[in-house]
């Protein structure tokens, strides 16, 4: 089973983007992951657009947290 996209937030004031990803377990639980990060662009990027790109930077951020078990 794989994690799947629960929410995406960014919050512009802070420069704070809270990304969480869920999935179910054996037992009828649920796991959650989430990455809480800053991000910062020199961009002019729409909502949509800053929603994919604090999604992809968080599976990086994810993927280097595997990498460094």
């Amino acid at each position: 089973m794989t994690f799947r996209l629960h929410q995406a937030q960014y919050d512009n004031h802070s420069k704070r983007a809270y990304v969480e990803f869920r999935r179910g377990d054996g037992d009828g639980g649920e796991q959650l992951v989430v990455a809480v990060f800053t991000f910062r662009t020199k961009e002019r990027l729409s909502k949509q657009r800053i929603r994919e790109e604090v999604v992809r930077k968080a599976r990086h951020v994810l993927k280097g947290a595997v990498a460094a078990t």
